[in-house]
């Protein structure tokens, strides 16, 4: 049988990932991408985030990563956005047909315009899995890292202000960031604080999302800001009713700092991280996972307070999505089969 021709290939792989992606455009040699009549074999744009090229060939695909790398050069605006990321993927040799259980190979091109360095991702070898991997690991490449890094910096100088009143309480009311640091695990120290205030910047940034989805949960600042009383308390009561509804792993640690704090420095804390949180979202950064994952990538650059490895968003993000693609058919019942499983079985070329 004869080998698929790789534009009727590309085109059969746009049209599963459209219904991959969400709301996601997924485009086939789209034109007026490119200068100079050029075409990437698909493009992914969606509302907020950063366009995501595709280019693809067959098994050996000879010059693939140096085609997919000299996309950043050729100045691309898509939608006023520039180019951040390339994907270079490799179907299968003699691939007659491509559907959802295709298996493909693919790499990561990232650029940053700052400093000019284009990074591979994984940094030798490919990555390995179906069409709804590829979707997946394409979304997360589309977060934009930029208007990330920068609501981050803002972010931090609400953590920072945060932090600046924990160090006064440390002087004044040593209790208070006595058990703050016994929560937290942590020693006593400033690099602790600013961290319990990255834990609650954390929180709130989910709790604007959250409000969005649940009618019964009041919006942020209707419980935290300079014209709110006593928001230490109506702080404490949302987060009770988000805590109703779930979202433990990241409001729970949360609301116990708030709870040790008196009422002065809760109104303080909080309303340095609203202002900090408010000016996040009216930039239309909405993309909590990675911009809290860049502000705690800062503050755990001194490791020796911490008591394990911290691994990077974009990894674990990555790394999850390849464990619970291949999660299909597992019994979770058969305790047998479970202790069977290995890293191995997850893992990447």
């Amino acid at each position: 049988m004869t080998s698929m021709y790789e534009p009727v290939a590309t085109t059969d792989l746009a049209r599963l990932l459209q219904g991959m992606t969400g709301p996601a455009t997924v485009e086939p040699e789209p034109t007026g991408v490119f200068p100079g009549g050029r075409r990437p074999d698909i493009l992914i744009t969606a509302q907020g985030r950063s366009p995501v090229v595709i280019e693809a060939r067959r098994q050996p695909a000879d010059n693939l990563e140096q085609d997919a790398v000299a996309r950043f050069k050729l100045e691309a605006d898509i939608g006023g956005r520039g180019l951040e990321s390339v994907i270079a993927l490799r179907y299968p040799s003699g691939m007659t047909v491509l559907n959802a259980d295709t298996p493909l190979e693919y790499a990561a091109f990232t650029y940053n315009p700052a400093n000019e360095l284009i990074t591979r991702f994984p940094e030798s070898g490919w990555l390995r899995g179906r069409p709804v991997d590829l979707a997946g690991f394409a979304r997360l490449m589309s977060i934009p890292r930029a208007e990330v890094d920068d609501a981050a910096t803002e972010l931090m100088r609400g953590i920072d202000g945060g932090a600046r009143r924990l160090i006064e309480d440390s002087g004044l009311r040593p209790a208070t960031t006595y058990h703050i640091a016994r929560i937290l695990g942590m020693p006593n120290v400033p690099q602790t604080y600013r961290m319990a205030c990255a834990i609650i910047a954390n929180a709130m940034s989910f709790h604007v999302h959250i409000a969005d989805l649940h009618p019964q949960i009041p919006r942020l600042h209707q419980v935290c800001g300079r014209e709110v009383l006593n928001p230490q308390a109506k702080i404490m009561s949302a987060w009770d009713a988000i805590l109703g509804i779930n979202y433990w792993p990241i409001f729970a640690v949360a609301q116990r700092i708030i709870s040790e704090l008196n009422e002065g420095s809760a109104a303080a804390i909080t309303e340095f991280l609203q202002v900090a949180v408010a000016t996040v979202t009216a930039r239309g950064v909405d993309n909590a996972h990675g911009l809290t994952g860049r502000v705690f990538q800062n503050l755990i650059a001194d490791r020796k307070y911490l008591a394990t490895f911290y691994t990077r968003t974009d990894s674990a993000s990555l790394l999850a999505q390849l464990a619970v693609a291949q999660m299909d058919g597992i019994d979770w019942g058969d305790a047998e089969a479970i202790g069977k499983l290995r890293i191995a079985d997850f893992a990447c070329g």
